[in-house]
């Protein structure tokens, strides 16, 4: 009985290895580093084999970018982790683990247990929302738009208002997952770090957000969101898509709205000072640029970006538009060009 006990004990130790390799590995993007020289600047890109149609560089950053550096490193990890994986893996098979437990998972743990607990608690079917660079790439991984690196690990989620669901402690639920609470007064909101993951932030429409329906929120879920303008634009549009390894189906705006909501805030949004965010704002258009190219070649989705312009106040559409035309200013090939461009204000201007 006791040698029983030692041996679940090392499975379980050795599978909670293995499930946390699978999960860096799965965010890893996969192929070789290249560096390449455009106008006396060096760039970084990452070359991929695309089934049945060769080889495509995909542009990370100037070589000294922090940014692009860093994910330089992640990118190198693999083989390590890789080489890591095989050995917990071979203790496992010692320990007579089935080939099933072995089965990769399609996203990172910790955003499919995100998903999964705020499931469990039917946040999903009241109002949560994946937003930001992580609904971007859902898309990229369940909606077909084109591969664009993740550059930041941190979970964005919009909540609507009013909340009319269950009463649940989400702080708790964080706390749980491994999250500590970090009080920002300046910004009247809580985040949730976790060291080398990253940080879960909530977001509510401003607009929305009354000091009644604020107070409402820190009763019954125990969180205390960061309230942002023209979040309602992805807010009333959302779409549930059934994402492959985590839970069932998650929440995100639909590409259209997304769209639309990147390119107002690229211009107009919180955290967009153009002295000290133009490569948030960079990416902000990057984004748009991917999306609109799949929106272009989708009928549905065309009908429905020209019903969400069409339901825009006049302030919202000039946004849209001056988001749209501003774009230019940060052309910066390879990462956003001016093909890049011109499939964002083709589509932002098409209703006219």
């Amino acid at each position: 009985m006791v040698i029983e006990e030692i041996l679940a004990e090392s499975r379980d130790l050795y599978q909670g290895q293995y499930d946390e390799l699978i999960g860096r590995l799965i965010q890893i993007p996969r192929g070789s580093l290249r560096s390449r020289q455009v106008g006396g600047t060096s760039y970084w890109y990452l070359r991929r084999h695309l089934r049945s149609k060769g080889y495509e560089d995909v542009y990370i950053g100037p070589v000294g970018d922090r940014s692009a550096e860093a994910l330089v490193q992640f990118v190198r990890e693999r083989k390590k982790r890789i080489d890591e994986r095989n050995t917990v893996k071979q203790a496992l098979k010692a320990l007579g683990v089935t080939r099933v437990e072995f089965q990769e998972k399609g996203y990172h743990r910790m955003f499919a247990a995100l998903a999964d607990a705020f499931g469990r608690v039917g946040l999903w079917d009241e109002g949560l929302m994946l937003i930001g660079s992580w609904c971007f790439n859902v898309y990229v991984q369940v909606l077909g738009v084109a591969f664009f690196p993740l550059r930041t690990m941190d979970f964005d989620f919009g909540l609507r208002i009013p909340f009319t669901g269950d009463k649940t402690n989400v702080d708790q639920l964080l706390r749980e997952l491994g999250f500590s609470a970090k009080i920002d007064p300046g910004h009247d909101k809580i985040d949730y770090v976790l060291p080398g993951v990253g940080v879960v932030e909530v977001f509510i429409d401003r607009g929305k957000a009354t000091p009644a329906q604020v107070d409402t929120l820190k009763r019954d879920l125990s969180i205390r969101p960061a309230a942002v303008s023209f979040l309602q634009i992805l807010i009333d549009h959302p779409v549930t898509v059934p994402v492959r390894g985590i839970h069932k189906a998650i929440t995100v705006p639909s590409m259209p709205a997304f769209f639309v909501h990147r390119l107002v805030i690229a211009k107009f949004g919180e955290y967009r000072d153009t002295a000290f965010h133009a490569a948030k704002i960079r990416k902000d258009y990057k984004q748009a640029a991917l999306v609109a190219k799949r929106i272009a070649s989708d009928e549905a989705l065309q009908a429905e970006l020209a019903g969400i312009i069409s339901e825009l106040s006049d302030d919202l559409r000039q946004k849209m538009r001056a988001g749209a035309t501003a774009a230019e200013a940060y052309i910066k090939a390879p990462d956003l060009t001016e093909e890049d461009i011109l499939h964002i204000q083709r589509l932002a201007t098409a209703d006219k």
